[in-house]
């Protein structure tokens, strides 16, 4: 599915594909919960299809959309996060390394798709530079990240790069309003920074009552209150993605607004606390934190450090 936020970036890779111009390896980027997960899957089914519609996009009917869509397709690999994995493993791209080169079974091209790219430890991107640096024939890769910045640089100059975008407001809020919620659609998108996927999970989910519980105890750091050795311990099992993505989340939407741009009273105070200094200090510094998310370094020790880092600097 193509939501009309991406529709711009889809002509983009249509016109390249069309043109022949298409890089094998293609680095997408965006913030999570806009639907890019499901953007990338569509260009894939469109490389891969035998009829593609006029605008690019799969046909839905030739053997190779039906293999797709039962998950059997011979000329395509999808490389995600293995079951109870914090990081993508060097045992997935050898493989994929492996099946880039086999020969084609019935589709022009072999397409492999890397979510998230961020999570390949150090072992699995130094595999994956081969692939990116000799070419297989009539290949795609295409990565999809949130977090471009922490990829190898190596990485990131071997592929063309194309950024996802943010929908504006008005377009998140329209399309959310179609949706069945529970929650009002505006405080679902304060409570996202705008993501309307985000916004639609967070509505069906305990996911909420979660994030602001994470916030109030960030604030309490802040201001020089709560034991940070409780507090790692009542979040030891959670998933420590998640809580530097909410994290990266408030404190971007903070860049990106100024001052007083954000609704959320907790997020403000801190805003005002922190100021511009203090938050791009905290969001470099969990960026550095997010590269070691996915080393299997003690839980409670990841945690402590973020939760230090908001005490410091507050």
């Amino acid at each position: 599915m193509i939501y009309p936020w991406q529709m711009q970036a889809w002509q983009s890779v249509q016109q390249a594909k069309m043109g022949n111009h298409l890089h094998h390896a293609l680095l997408f980027s965006g913030e999570e919960g806009c639907g890019n997960e499901a953007f990338i899957q569509e260009v894939a089914k469109g490389l891969l299809c035998l009829k593609p519609l006029i605008n690019g996009a799969a046909c839905g009917e030739c053997r190779s959309c039906q293999v797709f869509a039962s998950d059997a397709h011979p000329d395509f690999m999808s490389i995600r996060l293995l079951e109870d994995k914090q990081s993508i493993l060097i045992d997935q791209i050898r493989a994929l390394n492996y099946f880039l080169g086999l020969s084609r079974s019935y589709s022009l091209r072999r397409v492999v798709v890397i979510y998230p790219a961020d999570r390949m430890n150090i072992n699995a991107a130094n595999s994956l530079l081969k692939s990116l640096e000799e070419p297989a024939p009539d290949t795609h890769i295409l990565l999809l990240t949130a977090h471009p910045a922490v990829l190898l640089p190596t990485i990131r100059s071997r592929c063309q790069r194309a950024r996802l975008p943010l929908p504006a407001h008005a377009d998140a809020l329209e399309w959310l309003q179609q949706q069945v919620l529970q929650h009002p659609a505006e405080q679902l998108l304060l409570n996202t920074a705008g993501r309307p996927l985000a916004a639609l999970e967070l509505d069906v989910t305990d996911t909420l009552v979660q994030r602001e519980q994470w916030l109030t105890h960030l604030t309490e750091c802040v201001q020089g209150q709560g034991s940070i050795t409780a507090i790692s311990s009542y979040w030891e099992k959670f998933d420590k993605n998640q809580l530097l993505d909410w994290q990266l989340g408030w404190l971007l939407s903070l860049l990106k607004q100024g001052v007083g741009g954000e609704e959320n009273s907790e997020v403000r105070y801190m805003q005002s606390v922190l100021g511009q200094q203090g938050i791009l200090h905290i969001y470099d510094k969990l960026l550095e934190l997010k590269k070691l998310s996915t080393h299997p370094l003690n839980a409670r020790l990841l945690l402590e450090s973020m939760l230090v880092l908001w005490r410091q600097t507050g």
